[in-house]
Parts: structure tokens; sequence; C-alpha cells
């Protein structure tokens, strides 16, 4: 397929079209996160860049499917004042995943403990109850065909915690919300980041893909982030399990899609002043 009709082409005149020329930028990361979404390598994800809006996000999602650039009906879900764009069926079945998921997912770094530890189960039922309720309300629009929707988080919820779940991480922090800050200051972390790698030139199929990326990133590939998140250092053993069988399903999703010629993760060793989550 000739340059100009490669998939990336194709999501630029999307892109351009929908959101505007200025967007063009922002093609790249649009075209790997909206994919990774359609195809059901990740729930959902958040909009962190462009400014974009849950209406111009909304709209670019229905010129996708108009343009053939996405195989599902996606819809957008605004939490305040972020956006995300979700896969239905994708989400409803995390998030189902997760109220019957008796393993420990959920690290408490409650600025006043003196080191992360694994959560109380009061603290991982709240995730799982917080889980319910988000997974019968996207239930629901997929019910009625809604293509946006609006979820206003319960007092009881810890807002950082939910964006993990919402994005689909094995493990997931969560803090007392009327403390400042979290107890995660000069702590070892070990940081996973997963890649996913699209040629850049490439049509709408491949005919090889591979668990072991063995691409020329900088030529001929694009190497994008599909996950990032951490677990202390000193619970890592405890929640490897967790790990672990998270990342077999990823890469039984990869096996089924067409789109992304590989998938790696990597594990380092990070120790931060200050962890933004």
């Amino acid at each position: 397929m000739a340059a100009e009709f490669s998939l990336p082409a194709r999501w630029r005149q999307a892109v351009c079209n929908s959101l505007g020329k200025k967007a063009a930028k922002y093609t790249t990361d649009l075209m790997c996160d909206i994919i990774s979404v359609d195809r059901g390598l990740k729930p959902m994800f958040l909009v962190d860049y462009g400014g974009f809006v849950g209406s111009e996000m909304t709209a670019f999602v229905q010129e996708l499917l108009r343009s053939g650039l996405v195989e599902r009906k996606l819809a957008v879900l605004t939490v305040e004042s972020d956006v995300f764009v979700l896969n239905a069926d994708a989400s409803v079945a995390h998030l189902e995943a997760v109220q019957s998921d008796s393993s420990k997912f959920v690290v408490d770094v409650t600025f006043s403990l003196p080191e992360p530890r694994a959560a109380t189960e009061d603290c991982t039922q709240t995730v799982r109850d917080c889980a319910r309720v988000v997974a019968k309300y996207i239930a629901t629009m997929r019910e009625s065909s809604v293509l946006q929707g609006n979820i206003t988080p319960e007092k009881s919820w810890n807002i950082s915690t939910l964006f993990g779940l919402f994005v689909g991480y094995p493990v997931l922090y969560w803090y007392d919300p009327t403390q400042e800050g979290t107890c995660l200051s000069m702590v070892p972390l070990a940081v996973y980041n997963v890649y996913v790698c699209l040629e850049k030139n490439s049509g709408t199929a491949l005919k090889e893909k591979s668990s072991i990326c063995e691409c020329s990133e900088e030529k001929s590939h694009h190497k994008h982030k599909l996950y990032s998140f951490s677990i202390p250092k000193a619970l890592q053993q405890d929640f490897s399990k967790q790990t672990d069988c998270w990342f077999k399903k990823v890469r039984e999703l990869f096996a089924l899609q067409g789109v992304f010629c590989c998938v790696e993760m990597k594990c380092i060793e990070m120790t931060l002043p200050t962890v933004a989550l």
C-alpha cells in the first residue's frame, strides 16, 4: 500500500477533519491509544493530551467508525473534567472480573503509613464496589446505545484508584483522601512499562506479529507505551502472580489483533522524591 494511503495517513486525515489541523500532532498517540481500546488491548484510555473535551472525542470516534478506522462503536465517559474513550464490552468484562477477583491487587499508600502495604480487605472491597457501580453504568450505556456518559465520583471513591481501575492496571494504589500526599516518597519502585509497536507506513493488517520486540523504532516503527504502572519494590513479589497473569492476558488479546506488530513488558527500578498518582 502506498504511503499516502497508509493507516497513519488515514488517521491523520480523520483527526484533521474532526478535531482540526492543530490536532494533527496528536495523530500517532490518538491512533495507538484508540486502536488499543478498539481491539480490546485495554478497556479504556484517559485522553490526557490535546485538551479535548467529551463532545469533541464523541464526534471523533463516530467519524472513525464511519471511516472504517475502528471496528467497534466506541463510547466516551467523562469524570469531572477528565475524558476517557472506552470499549464498552471490554470495560464491562474487566470491571466484572475485578468484582470477582479474590487476590491482592490494591496497595495502600496513605501518607501516615510508615511504608506502603497491601490494602486491607475492607479497602479492597471498596474498590470492588466501585467497579460494580461503574460496570452497571457502562452496561446501561451500551444497552441504550449511548455514546457519551458522565460519572460523578462517590465520596468513598479515590480518584487515583478509580482512574487506574478504568485503564486496566493489574495493581492499584489507594490512599486515604483526607490526608495530603502519599507514603511513596523515596520508596524504591518497580516500574512496569508495556509497549506495542506500529509500522509507520502500515496498511490495515499485518502478516506477522511477535511477543518479542525487534523493531527498528526510529526509522520504520513507532513504539507506543500502552501501560505504565508501578509497585513498591518491597511488595513486588507479593503481587508478582497478579502481574504475570495480567500480562499473559494482554499477550492473548494482542494475538487477536492485526495492527500492532509486537508487544513487550519491561521493568525498571526507580526511586523518586515525589510520585504523582
